[in-house]
């Protein structure tokens, strides 16, 4: 686990309690929210003070919860499981940075991984006013761009919003692609899976559009490298729909073409969901560029590029360059 140095002590967790908490009990909350620990030990610990209301230790797990109060608790000697943190700074101006963020790595907290993710590292070697101006997927690899001023956050933040920006990928993608393929389909829930999060092209989905460029064939995978360029920034829009036109991003658990079925095996055995598909060492989808359409303010240039991540082909550099 890449800790950075001075994070090896007691992670404290904060939180603003919403509506869905009203009426609970302290220890309803926490188990049913929080799942990486059981009932038995969620009660254990609030016996043992780690749980705090608006900065009073409580020690009743029976405790009624109102909206707004603040829950903070102490996790101890919790270990997060091991994530890849190899991120790095690509290039960086007075008040911005574009990140190299590796495959693998969160950007923000999730349920299990809190002082491992992106933005909290860069954060704790660089300052707490830096800031992401977008998203990555976390198995998806390449450039994110912080800013550290509220002006120029809010001005890269609203070209993003009114798509006044081009957004350049590099994928992997089972099968041969042999001619260049627009994608122009909605995005909406998978109503036909059970798995919850999953998203489907239909009809009635947000609009979106994305373009796959094949540039180099991989054989020994039988599948092609591609230069992809979505016109919108919609959650999973190139997964989505690289397996609708049946050439799904290799190492892709959830849009395999084959309905996650390993995917929600796991999750039906109460096991960790795959992070990759089978047989992948990572999910080949990787942010390499971002072009902005009007003038950029300050130092922040026109064109920010990144290289290729480690385990793509030589040749893919010049693509890149």
């Amino acid at each position: 686990m890449a800790l950075l140095p001075g994070d090896d002590g007691p992670y404290v967790f904060l939180s603003v309690l919403g509506p869905v908490a009203k009426g609970r009990t302290l220890l309803d909350h926490l188990a049913g929210t929080f799942t990486y620990q059981s009932r038995e030990t969620w009660r254990e610990r609030v016996a043992a003070g780690a749980v705090r209301l608006d900065g009073a230790t409580v020690l009743d797990e029976g405790r009624i919860l109102s909206q707004g109060q603040e829950l903070a608790y102490e996790h101890g000697h919790y270990r997060e499981p091991d994530v890849p943190t190899d991120w790095s700074v690509a290039l960086r101006g007075e008040d911005w940075m574009a990140v190299h963020k590796p495959a693998g790595q969160p950007m923000h907290s999730t349920a299990k991984v809190f002082r491992q993710t992106l933005v909290w590292q860069v954060r704790k070697l660089h300052g707490e006013g830096w800031s992401p101006c977008h998203r990555l997927d976390r198995d998806t690899s390449g450039l994110v761009l912080f800013a550290r001023t509220k002006e120029l956050l809010s001005w890269i933040q609203t070209a993003f919003e009114r798509r006044r920006l081009s957004k350049q990928y590099l994928a992997l993608v089972h099968g041969h692609l042999t001619k260049p393929v627009t994608v122009d389909a909605g995005i909406g829930p998978d109503e036909s899976s059970a798995i919850r999060f999953r998203l489907a092209v239909r009809p009635d989905g947000k609009e979106c559009r994305t373009v796959f460029e094949p540039i180099a064939r991989d054989q020994a995978r039988d599948a092609t490298w591609c230069q992809v360029r979505p016109h919108q920034g919609r959650r999973h829009q190139i997964r989505v729909h690289a397996e609708s036109i049946g050439h799904p991003l290799v190492g892709d658990p959830l849009y395999d073409g084959k309905g996650a079925r390993e995917f929600l095996e796991r999750l039906n055995a109460k096991a960790d969901a795959p992070a990759v598909g089978i047989g992948a060492e990572r999910m080949w989808l990787h942010s390499c560029a971002l072009e902005f359409l009007d003038p950029t303010p300050s130092d922040l240039p026109q064109t920010l590029r990144i290289s290729a991540p480690a385990g793509a082909p030589e040749g893919l550099k010049i693509f890149l360059d």
